[in-house]
């Protein structure tokens, strides 16, 4: 019924008619969104192509410059005449022949700093000079792949990336290096042919390649006829499973090629940026037209909600119901007569409520009347017990503090006393009773910021009262009186606590019960309820609830054969919390 209702709002339909009108936008919206994102990815892509296009041109560069290098000394005939005639270049004989070629070696790798070492290598002995280490002896240098390869490419250059497994792998050569390799004489007819080598570090062309890493997630990858040569980032995330999708663009070059692994958000972050930009657009346009459709409907439900609220009050017994407004329109004139018919209905009943209150009053007056008959019986027959018992002049005090505190209890028209009067006045009440009896002892706590707390008077005799009758007194062992006082969280907080016999559980059970049914709206001590149990500490609760309202309370806590604590919580009125 609740959904129904809400399907045939003013509010839902105005709604659904703009999301209906901002629908075509949105879509245009989207589709724009992904058109330009489209025409981004395309230019992007061309220009990282172009990128890896220049790349390979350098790496070419590097590859035609080791060509012309080899070719040159290989044609020197300063180098070549002296390793056509020697069988074995570390021979003796041959050393300073030997040293000049090594001069000539390291001069050429000195100009060109992609060189790192230049050597060559005697193909009948396998001995040879080495820019780096001088002298080589490299035995089994004709089992070799590289060196074969060499040696069958009739005067070319030949490139050799080793690597640690497979037809690359080389017992002489360096992985981490790049082995440019050609015939040193090629038009040389002799049995077993001498091979020059030029070694360039891979650093040299990470170097070159390095300029296109623009991010810690990008890796490069550089490749020499399908071969892996070296990678930028090899520790880069890698779009699989649930990770970031990775965009991979590649380019090729005669005998190179390079492949560049982005993750695409990364790579697009402004096309994204510019695409969540879209979606803001268009979740502010659908607040917006939420917001426009309440905006409409607000002028005509918000007042149709006020009246119906206003009556719903009224009905449940909120007769003080009146709707403010400052509308000049139909609905101010229709909420202008319903406040009149309220205010008409409220004078109706203010005689019943008033005759209530009076009625209120006169009970209030008869709990405080009920309190003094009470006590007087009490004390009276407790002067005749003495003055049967003793025969001595201490019944003249008794009679001078009880005529003390009747005096005080008329109080000259005054309902309430300040705690500090009240447990004045609670002295004389308490000389009467322990010159009575000896069996107990008096302690009394107040805090100096409670002692000007106005509070009922008699309020705290009917307590105190019972703790010594009900309690100390039963007690063949004495015991203690004790009164404490304090404020806290707001409240007046007064304990009167004895050591005397306590209650047992069963009466205790049956105590919160009858207490329990006292309450700010039902003040009145049941019908149902004997009036001569617990007298005192119903009629204490009702003056609470009845003067003090709902938040004022009296719990009773005791143990048998421990003693019995009553707590009086009074809420602090205005000007009273300091």
């Amino acid at each position: 019924m609740k959904l129904r209702n809400q399907l045939h709002s003013i509010q839902f339909k105005l709604t659904l008619t703009f999301l209906l009108i901002l629908l075509p936008l949105v879509s245009v919206s989207v589709f724009a969104n992904n058109y330009s994102q489209s025409i981004m990815d395309e230019q992007i892509g061309d220009r990282t192509r172009g990128a890896l296009l220049t790349t390979l041109e350098y790496v070419d560069q590097l590859t035609k410059n080791m060509d012309q290098q080899t070719l040159m000394i290989g044609l020197n005939p300063s180098i070549v005449d002296i390793w056509n005639d020697i069988d074995n270049p570390l021979s003796p004989d041959h050393l300073y022949g030997l040293h000049s070629v090594q001069q000539q070696l390291s001069a050429i790798t000195n100009v060109n700093g992609a060189i790192k070492e230049a050597f060559i290598i005697h193909g009948e002995s396998g001995n040879g000079v080495s820019t780096m280490t001088g002298g080589v002896r490299w035995p089994e240098v004709k089992q070799e792949f590289w060196f074969k390869q060499t040696v069958n490419s009739n005067g070319g250059l030949v490139v050799h990336i080793p690597t640690n497994t497979g037809i690359g792998q080389s017992k002489y050569l360096n992985s981490d290096i790049i082995y440019y390799s050609r015939l040193l004489d090629v038009q040389s007819s002799i049995k077993e042919p001498n091979v020059l080598v030029l070694a360039v570090d891979k650093a040299s062309f990470r170097k070159i390649i390095q300029h296109l890493q623009t991010s810690d997630n990008m890796n490069i990858q550089l490749f020499y006829n399908n071969s892996f040569v070296l990678e930028t980032n090899p520790a880069s995330v890698r779009g699989t499973g649930n990770e970031d999708e990775m965009m991979s663009i590649s380019e090729a070059s005669n005998y190179w090629s390079i492949q560049l692994e982005q993750p695409r958000s990364e790579l697009f972050r402004l096309t994204h940026r510019l695409q969540q930009f879209t979606y803001l657009i268009i979740v502010v346009s659908i607040i917006m037209a939420v917001w426009l459709a309440w905006l409409v409907h607000v002028e005509i439900s918000k007042p149709l909600q006020k009246l119906l609220a206003a009556f719903k009050q009224f009905s449940g017994g909120n007769f003080t119901t009146h709707i403010v407004h400052h509308r000049k329109d139909k609905f101010g004139a229709v909420m202008n007569g319903f406040n009149r018919m309220a205010d008409a209905q409220r004078m109706l009943i203010e005689e019943d409520y008033e005759k209530e209150l009076r009625l209120a009053k006169s009970e209030f007056s008869l709990l405080q009347s009920q309190i003094n008959p009470h006590f007087l019986y009490n004390t009276l027959d407790s002067i005749y017990s003495v003055a049967i018992k003793n025969k001595i002049q201490e019944i003249s005090e008794m009679v001078i503090n009880l005529a003390r505190f009747f005096r005080v209890s008329l109080g000259k028209g005054r309902e309430t006393f300040t705690l500090e009067e009240t447990v004045q006045h609670l002295m004389y009440y308490i000389r009467v009773q322990q010159i009575r009896t000896d069996h107990f002892t008096i302690q009394i706590t107040i805090e100096e910021e409670a002692k000007p707390v106005q509070i009922l008077k008699l309020l705290l005799q009917p307590v105190v009262e019972n703790a010594i009758i009900h309690g100390l007194e039963r007690s063949s062992q004495g015991g203690e009186l004790r009164i404490n006082a304090n404020l806290t969280g707001g409240f007046l907080q007064i304990e009167v606590a004895d050591t005397g016999i306590g209650i047992t559980r069963e009466k205790m059970n049956h105590l919160r019960n009858e207490l329990a049914m006292i309450t700010s709206h039902s003040y009145r001590i049941s019908p149902s309820s004997p009036t001569d149990i617990y007298f005192g500490l119903k009629n204490v609760k009702s003056r609470l609830k009845l003067y003090y309202g709902e938040e004022a309370d009296l719990t009773v806590v005791s143990v048998e054969n421990e003693g019995t604590q009553v707590t009086l919580r009074i809420p602090l009125r205005k000007g009273e919390e300091g």
